[in-house]
């Protein structure tokens, strides 16, 4: 062959050779055959190249996992929970404020024994438990005086309208929202909640403490002993209700047993006095050697509530650990409670944004690969399709050059301009009428779009080509946009051309990283032609469209005009589409 610059072409590719580039390509495809691994991904088949990445990623989460595990912020989530160390408040107001509307507003999990309705009824179903073996007790070993009996009566009838208002909660929640919204929001509140669970926690107390009587302080059956054990049970039930405040029922629990310490510090009956030796002696001489028991002194030191029983000492010790006990329980449960909220709410807040940014790439792959495309990509790294009967369009502004003025802010208005009008046509894509209608892509001010490339949604169609039909009114619907733009903005004249054809083409995305959805065949190129050989503002398909669309619109034949690449060829015009015709 010619010498290029005095070289000839058998110098030059020995030159080229002996630069390393083809020895490079060379031993690669010699790896290829023999089966050894290549570390360069642009030199990888496609197959083992989204094999690298698949690897890459479990390698990349394995990492992750790795990094939780050492991270300091999550010990300190438990060792340095953020709440105030006195108030147990979170430190965020919103945060707190979401913790005390938890109850009222989380509705997603009530079908878990975690949720706090369920939570609410199981502490519920506890406290009346405590309740009924209390009282079991009490109508047992005291007597049953009136106070007493009045307050079982109340208690249990507060316990069983508790029990019914959170199963219901659970079981009839909209029925409730629905009937009483307002009350329904009250007693969901967090003030409220409190109030009915410091009820709830303190019947216990008061039903032992009505039992109190002087009758109960003088009994020799040592029922004050089993009056002090059921008071010691029932403060222990002030650490249930981990939902609610861990002050208050500590507070609670501090004047429960400083009550009792009163009553064991004063002489709240009158108990006898021991009898001297002389009344002993004047009884012997009457012959009387039998003394009641209130005037046995060898039994005034066995009163327990006698204000200076030798056991007070010994009783005050007892009450102020177990208040201390009480206290501590109460606030690990709360702390617990709150740092499981946090993680929670956390986590929730992670996934909301997990979901946010997965339906923000969605969105985003989806304006560049047509949904039923992209769902394939997800389990393979390629995609290539055969259609039949596709509809093809080439719309385009074919006087933008002559608006187009670079001098002006380097020509950013204009694109600005077009990218409002191309914006308007893809407006269009969201009715249902264009459903089938795809765009494929903007080569500067043409628009490309096709219909028939989803085959689930062309299926759902009546007519057989009503994915042809609703493209050619795609197309009406364009010229309709431009009208409008040009009559809203002042000394513009945008003038569309569409091309329009129909046939067979192959569908296919290239690239591995950024991905290209476009269409090939020969009905994409002639469609091409349609439009750049076209009359100016109207619609020009090949003589063969009248065959399929003729019968819903009304086109007028132009004749035969030179095709590039396909010689003589008729074309016509769209003229309109007709009245009353349907296809849908």
């Amino acid at each position: 062959g010619a010498d290029v610059n005095g070289v000839s072409p058998t110098e030059l590719l020995h030159r080229r050779h002996s630069s390393g580039y083809y020895d490079a390509s060379e031993q690669s495809l010699d790896k290829i055959g023999r089966g050894e691994e290549i570390k360069d991904p642009a030199m990888m088949p496609m197959n083992d190249t989204w094999q690298h990445r698949i690897e890459m990623h479990k390698i990349n989460d394995q990492q992750i996992i790795s990094c939780l595990q050492v991270d300091i912020k999550n010990k300190e989530l438990f060792y340095r929970p953020p709440i105030n160390q006195l108030t147990l408040s979170f430190l965020k107001n919103d945060l707190e404020h979401a913790y005390r509307n938890r109850y009222d507003e989380d509705l997603k999990y009530q079908n878990t024994v975690s949720s706090p309705r369920y939570h609410a009824l199981l502490e519920t179903v506890v406290s009346f438990i405590i309740f009924s073996l209390i009282s079991i007790c009490c109508f047992i070993i005291f007597n049953r005086n009136i106070a007493w009996i009045t307050v079982f009566i109340v208690s249990l009838l507060i316990e069983v309208l508790a029990l019914v208002h959170t199963f219901t909660d659970i079981k009839c929640h909209e029925k409730k929202v629905a009937d009483c919204p307002s009350c329904v929001h009250f007693l969901s509140g967090w003030y409220c909640r409190n109030l009915v669970g410091a009820v709830l926690a303190s019947i216990p107390v008061i039903a032992v403490y009505s039992n109190m009587s002087c009758e109960l302080v003088l009994s020799s059956m040592l029922q004050d002993r089993f009056f002090c054990y059921c008071i010691v049970m029932a403060m222990l039930h002030y650490c249930n209700f981990t939902m609610l405040s861990s002050w208050m029922k500590s507070m609670l629990a501090a004047l429960a047993g400083l009550t009792l310490l009163i009553l064991l510090g004063v002489e709240l009956c009158v108990i006898p006095q021991p009898v001297s030796t002389t009344m002993s002696v004047i009884l012997n001489v009457t012959g009387n050697a039998t003394m009641p028991p209130y005037l046995d002194a060898t039994k005034y030191s066995t009163y327990l509530f006698s204000g200076h029983h030798k056991l007070i000492f010994e009783l005050i010790l007892d009450i102020l650990l177990l208040f201390l006990l009480i206290w501590f329980l109460n606030r690990e449960f709360e702390i617990s409670y709150r740092v499981s909220f946090h993680g929670d709410s956390g986590a929730a807040k992670a996934k909301q944004q997990m979901k946010e940014n997965k339906e923000q790439a969605d969105w985003l792959l989806h304006n560049i690969i047509p949904q039923h495309v992209s769902e394939q990509l997800k389990t393979t790294s390629k995609f290539s399709k055969n259609h039949k009967d596709v509809g093809v369009i080439f719309a385009t502004i074919v006087n933008f050059n002559e608006f187009y003025d670079e001098s002006y802010q380097g020509g950013r208005e204009y694109l600005r301009v077009l990218n409002e009008l191309v914006s308007d046509y893809e407006d269009l894509l969201d009715d249902k009428r264009f459903k089938d209608v795809e765009k494929i892509k903007t080569i500067t001010s043409t628009f490309m779009a096709a219909s028939g490339l989803n085959d689930v949604s062309r299926a759902q169609n009546k007519h057989p080509f009503g994915h042809l039909l609703a493209l050619m009114e795609f197309c009406i619907e364009m010229q309709n946009v431009v009208q409008r733009f040009n009559d809203s903005i002042f000394n513009f004249d945008f003038i569309l051309n569409i091309g329009y054809n129909f046939g067979e083409v192959t569908s296919g995305v290239i690239g591995t990283t950024k991905l290209l959805y476009d269409i090939w065949g020969d009905t994409v190129n002639i469609s091409s032609r349609m439009y750049s050989t076209g009359v100016m503002g109207r619609i020009q398909v090949p003589s063969k469209t009248i065959e399929i669309l003729g019968d819903f619109f009304e086109f007028e034949e132009r004749g035969s005009i030179q095709v590039k690449g396909k010689g003589e060829m008729k074309v016509a015009l769209l003229v309109e589409k007709k009245e009353g015709v349907q296809w849908e």
